[in-house]
C-alpha cells in the first residue's frame, strides 16, 4: 500500500517540480523579448530587405515612384532616399523596402506591409509581406522579393 502512495507523491513532486521549471524558463523567454539585454551579439552588418520587378522576359521594371505602408497602422514606411539612390534603384531594378532603420519600432514584433509601385501615377503593383524584427536585425517572414509582372 505504501508504494501506491510512493509512487503517488513521487508523479505529483515531479509534475510540481517540472511546472516550476517550465514556467522559469517561459519567464526568461519573455523577459529576453522585452530586453535583449547587453548579453545580445549582433553582428554590425545593416540588413535592408528589398524587391526586384521585372516583366515575364526577365526585363526589369522602372518604377516612377514607390511607397511602403504598415497596413496595421497605415504608417508610411519609405525608406528615405535622394535623387540619386532613386535612380540607382530605377538602374538596377531593386526597391528597398524594409531595413534595421526600422529595427526598434518592430523588435520582437511583426506587421503586414504593403509595397506600392507606380509608373505616371498609376499603380501598377501591390504586393504584401510580412516582416518583423529581433534584438538585432529585421528579418523577411513572408513575401516574395522578386515579382514578375504581366
Amino acid at each position: 500500500v505504501s508504494s501506491i502512495k510512493d509512487v503517488i507523491m513521487f508523479r505529483f513532486l515531479t509534475m510540481v517540480y517540472m511546472s516550476f521549471f517550465i514556467a522559469a524558463c517561459s519567464n526568461d523567454i519573455e523577459k529576453s523579448k522585452e530586453d535583449c539585454g547587453e548579453n545580445t551579439f549582433c553582428t554590425e552588418n545593416y540588413v535592408t530587405i528589398g524587391v526586384t520587378i521585372k516583366d515575364n522576359s526577365g526585363v526589369k521594371i522602372v518604377l516612377d515612384s514607390y511607397k511602403v505602408i504598415d497596413m496595421a497602422t497605415k504608417e508610411d514606411l519609405t525608406l528615405p532616399y535622394s535623387n540619386e539612390e532613386f535612380e540607382n534603384y530605377r538602374n538596377t531594378g531593386y526597391y528597398p523596402i524594409f531595413s534595421d532603420a526600422y529595427r526598434v519600432q518592430y523588435q520582437n514584433s511583426k506587421t503586414t506591409i504593403s509595397f506600392i509601385g507606380y509608373i505616371s501615377e498609376n499603380e501598377v503593383i501591390t504586393e504584401e509581406f510580412i516582416v518583423g524584427a529581433d534584438c538585432c536585425h529585421v528579418s523577411l517572414i513572408s513575401g516574395n522579393t522578386e515579382i514578375v509582372l504581366d
